[in-house]
């Protein structure tokens, strides 16, 4: 009987990392798709993703995984972000002005000169974990 074979992701690699780089593939697409007129993102899967100088305004990312996401300079003005999960995500400069961010998970996520002007905080999980009224 032949012994079982050796782990080849022994050390977590794959585990760690195929994620991230899969999901960035296809944020890849949701850029081409946006371009072509696309909004509607819903429950998409973009956990880990890094995104820069970027405009998404208006886009719908209702119900999607953004969590460990590195968003920098993106504008996400009138974006639909109902019940995201933005868990330990890091934004930085992005515009989420009259974004609607009702339910979304934003524990432990980092917010450095991000605006939220008249956006929507619905029973909103805050960085701290506080809920907003």
């Amino acid at each position: 009987m032949l012994p079982p074979p050796e782990n080849p992701d022994k050390h977590g690699f794959l585990e760690r990392y195929a994620p991230a780089f899969i999901n960035q593939r296809k944020l890849q697409r949701l850029l081409e798709l946006y371009a072509q007129g696309e909004r509607c993102f819903q429950k998409w899967n973009l956990r880990g993703i890094t995104l820069e100088n970027a405009d998404l305004s208006g886009i719908d990312l209702s119900k999607a995984d953004l969590s460990d996401a590195r968003l920098i300079d993106v504008n996400l003005t009138r974006a639909k972000l109902i019940e995201a999960q933005l868990v330990n995500a890091e934004l930085t400069a992005v515009q989420l002005n009259q974004a609607n961010l009702s339910w979304a998970n934003l524990r432990g996520a980092t917010l450095v000169r991000t605006s939220l002007a008249k956006a929507t905080l619905r029973s909103t999980v805050l960085p701290n974990g506080e809920i907003c009224h």
